[in-house]
């Protein structure tokens, strides 16, 4: 593979990683994760040539074993020392990815002409019936979604011509299966700050809610760049995803078995979060009721 072949299949990559993996869980009848890493690294010149790539996935839906967390680690290295590393974990409500890629410049002698890329992306999928707190079937309620998520990208994180990347991007949606109404939030760690996001959806008691979430992780490095020499997309700190309803009560528990209620939330200034949770739901309540 050229060089401008291998630029243009990490470019359409990172694409499909960004619109096609939060279609993955929507296969799910119920509950669903998704893990998959890539890593490669290639030494073109001074011969002989090298590649090495490792990779490894799973696809874990209405079986045990998407009910517990499931980890991947790959790596691939050349013998001039560049390489590829991706790890990730997935689980209900907590997904982790990390990618890291390093490689020695191409102008000093012997000149190197190569490339490394490691890419990690992780997903699930969870159905919530709602029901609970007393309330009949028809009654009008809301599920917010809540997404803590932290990590960084390494600095610099790109280099004109796409010698040197690093990417991380996460995704949430909220989804009524019975009215097929639907609530999507995309974070970009290039665009946005790390910490607390939230969508929201109007429901009744009676349907089912299905809960998706994505994280992604990339980075990549040429011989050609000249900013760094490795670069690291590190979102291994957690995305977690969270329920708060409108009612006390309403069921928050995934056909999973796992319990999504925010009332459990381990980062520091979750009170302050869930106090403005609490008012905003209790404003929409009361406009509700009006």
């Amino acid at each position: 593979m050229t060089m401008k072949n291998r630029l243009s299949s990490l470019g359409l990559s990172f694409v499909l990683a960004s619109t096609l993996v939060p279609a993955a869980p929507a296969r799910a009848q119920n509950y669903q994760i998704t893990g998959n890493v890539n890593t490669l690294a290639a030494l073109f010149s001074p011969g002989p040539r090298e590649d090495q790539q490792h990779a490894a996935d799973f696809n874990w839906y209405d079986r045990p074993e998407a009910r517990v967390l499931q980890s991947l680690d790959q790596f691939s290295q050349v013998s001039n020392g560049g390489f590829g590393r991706a790890t990730l974990s997935a689980g209900m409500g907590e997904l982790r990815a990390f990618a890291h890629a390093a490689y020695p410049s191409g102008i000093p002698e012997p000149h190197y002409y190569g490339y490394a890329f490691g890419t990690a992306q992780a997903s699930f999928a969870d159905t919530v019936r709602v029901q609970g707190a007393g309330l009949a079937v028809g009654t009008p309620v809301r599920y917010e979604l809540r997404l803590w998520i932290d990590g960084q990208l390494s600095s610099p994180n790109l280099e004109i011509g796409g010698v040197l990347n690093a990417n991380g991007l996460a995704q949430m949606q909220l989804i009524d299966r019975s009215s097929n109404l639907r609530e999507s939030f995309s974070w970009d760690a290039k665009r946005d700050a790390t910490g607390w996001y939230r969508i929201g959806l109007d429901t009744v008691v009676g349907h089912d809610l299905m809960i998706t979430g994505m994280l992604y992780a990339g980075a990549d490095i040429s011989s050609s760049a000249t900013l760094a020499r490795e670069v690291v997309a590190d979102f291994g700190h957690t995305a977690r995803y969270y329920l708060q309803t409108s009612e006390p009560g309403l069921n928050t528990t995934g056909m999973s078995g796992h319990d999504f209620n925010i009332s459990a939330v381990p980062e520091p200034g979750s009170g302050l979060l869930l106090g403005a949770g609490l008012l905003s739901l209790l404003g929409w309540l009361q406009g509700r009721r009006r």
